[in-house]
């Protein structure tokens, strides 16, 4: 069974159709298909998954306008090693049923708090297969959780040209628990400077743009200041979050980040290849970590 079913022409005579009229490569819009067709799935278990990061602020928030291929994925709460098991059964019984290959089976473990699933895919426009990466992280429990409506480039494409799908998909706008837009705001604002700090700038980058783009959303309240001090207490129980650290000042940390062109280079090199604006470094500083550190609240 391949994720396209019986429809195999059909279905590229439709990543076709809307990525000529939005303008994206197809390869895109079928991985973006895809993934809408593996969230969907996700999102009828009855089990606290909860969706986050770069592309769930593209398909849940359409706040970015790039590339993302990873699928993040956190919980609302904590679980047993039972039921570490059991999202690892979950997302492997969806995979199988969309016909994906997980590449990397030796590295995902079922008790492990982290995991990066690394799944092939039978691509209608490539002769080589395709990859999706599906990442867990059971660090930290996602807080503030939203239902909000997932979309799909498919369904921007209908509704834009007022048309219907030959037949029914589903995955093409449905609901599930999403990461609210301040705590993924707080996640990347520590990320950034836990990269600073480990000297990890490569493919990084991205983040300058993510928190740029979210910047205009949030608001600057009491709220927001102890949403901070809450996430901040429990990167501290992770050692992959250095910065969250209380010997580390971070705004000072985003003045350095912004005074040393920290990640210039990679933005310049990498992240602007992956976006569908234009968007210089400058605009991702200047609207972003710039404001955070004006704005002290870190």
């Amino acid at each position: 069974m391949k994720w396209y079913g019986d429809k195999k022409e059909l279905w590229k005579e439709i990543i076709d159709s809307v990525s000529n009229d939005l303008k994206r490569n197809p390869i895109m819009i079928e991985k973006d298909t895809i993934q809408s067709l593996f969230l969907y799935e996700l999102s009828k278990y009855g089990f606290p998954f909860v969706f986050k990061g770069g592309t769930s602020l593209s398909k849940a928030y359409k706040l970015i306008d790039r590339f993302s291929e990873d699928i993040d994925l956190s919980l609302s709460r904590k679980i047993t090693d039972s039921e570490k098991r059991k999202s690892k059964e979950i997302i492997m019984n969806i995979a199988n049923n969309l016909g994906f290959v997980l590449t990397n089976l030796d590295k995902v473990m079922s008790r492990h708090d982290y995991n990066k699933y690394i799944f092939e895919y039978d691509s209608l426009f490539s002769e080589k297969k395709l990859e999706i990466i599906i990442e867990t992280s059971y660090y930290q429990i996602s807080y503030p959780v939203n239902k909000i409506s997932i979309s799909s480039y498919i369904n921007i494409f209908c509704q834009k040209n007022n048309v219907k799908m030959p037949f029914e998909f589903k995955a093409m706008e449905f609901d599930m628990n999403v990461q609210s837009l301040e705590r993924t705001f707080i996640d990347k604002i520590f990320a950034v400077c836990d990269y600073k700090i480990q000297n990890m700038m490569d493919r990084d980058s991205r983040h300058l743009y993510d928190i740029a783009k979210i910047e205009p959303m949030i608001t600057y309240n009491d709220d927001f200041k102890k949403l901070i001090l809450e996430v901040r207490a429990d990167r501290t129980k992770s050692k992959n979050n250095p910065s969250a650290n209380y010997i580390f000042n971070i705004n000072e940390m985003l003045k350095d980040i912004i005074d040393s062109n920290f990640y210039k280079s990679d933005y310049n090199n990498i992240t602007i290849k992956l976006l569908y604006e234009k968007y210089s470094y400058d605009d991702a500083i200047d609207n972003g970590i710039k404001k955070v550190y004006n704005e002290g609240v870190f």
